[in-house]
């Protein structure tokens, strides 16, 4: 008799937390990088995707560079184009009566207002995403960041991405890091998370790791080669013009010619 391989099953890292800002996504990374959360470790299955993709779940993940690994983020729903809310990009669900227009010819929109005003400082990437859209979402939200981590000294830096989901309906309600009695009073050490929207793909360059010596053949006037600096092409060094080389002697002929020159009258 054949079983059917039992997988641990994926919960979320968190069950129900905002994240307004890059600290409150840091916090909770070090929360996982002292293993008191868990990270999801692979894809979910159907049943878990009904079960725990909810208003208020936040899953952290570790991108994978083999086959068998978790490279990007599924979750079966379909969404609108991403819209970055720094330090986040926020996606709308798209639902199947968000384009249909009533009698007047527009479209429907939400008459829920999280936040008044259009010159407010807003506290939270999630109000500034609500205020700034033109199409307010009834919906699910998704929100992601990413960023290098170096979990470890002299270790190499990994890419650690959040999703978290949320509605605006029930965003008020959704507690904060400060409210989370095992996140309040976490504190994130310096240079171990850099936001992963860096332009190098260079994650040592991201977080800020020295890198090695220039060789030889790079640095000293006096050195056989130097580096070009547009790249890594070797180029030799320029001749001195202190000791130019000697002429050439004419030829016989050449020297009685200019002398027949010279010796005629002007």
């Amino acid at each position: 008799m054949f079983y059917e391989p039992v997988h641990d099953v994926q919960k979320p890292t968190h069950p129900r937390l905002h994240l307004r800002d890059m600290r409150d996504a840091h916090i909770i990374f070090e929360a996982v990088r002292r293993g008191l959360m868990k990270p999801v470790n692979r894809r979910l299955n159907e049943v878990e995707r009904t079960r725990y993709i909810t208003s208020g779940s936040v899953f952290v993940w570790e991108e994978s560079e083999e086959e068998t690994g978790l490279k990007r983020w599924t979750d079966g729903r379909i969404w609108s184009q991403s819209r970055m809310r720094e330090p986040y990009l926020f996606y709308d669900e798209k639902l199947s009566g968000d384009d249909t227009a009533n009698a007047s010819g527009q479209t429907s929109q939400s008459t829920y207002r999280f936040v008044e005003g259009p010159s407010r400082t807003w506290s939270s990437s999630a109000q500034s995403h609500f205020d700034r859209s033109d199409h307010h979402p009834t919906g699910l939200v998704k929100q992601a960041y990413s960023a290098w981590v170096l979990p470890a000294p002299n270790a190499r830096p990994r890419k650690w991405h959040l999703t978290a989901y949320f509605t605006y309906a029930d965003l008020p309600n959704i507690p904060t890091v400060d409210r989370d009695p095992t996140l309040c009073s976490l504190s994130v050490p310096l240079g171990v998370y850099r936001s992963g929207k860096t332009r190098t793909r260079n994650p040592d360059t991201a977080l800020g790791v020295s890198p090695p010596p220039p060789s030889q053949a790079s640095a000293g006037p006096s050195g056989s080669a130097i580096r070009s600096g547009s790249g890594d092409r070797m180029l030799a060094p320029p001749q001195s013009d202190r000791n130019p080389r000697p002429a050439a002697p004419r030829a016989a002929e050449d020297e009685r010619m200019i002398q027949m020159l010279n010796s005629r009258p002007i």
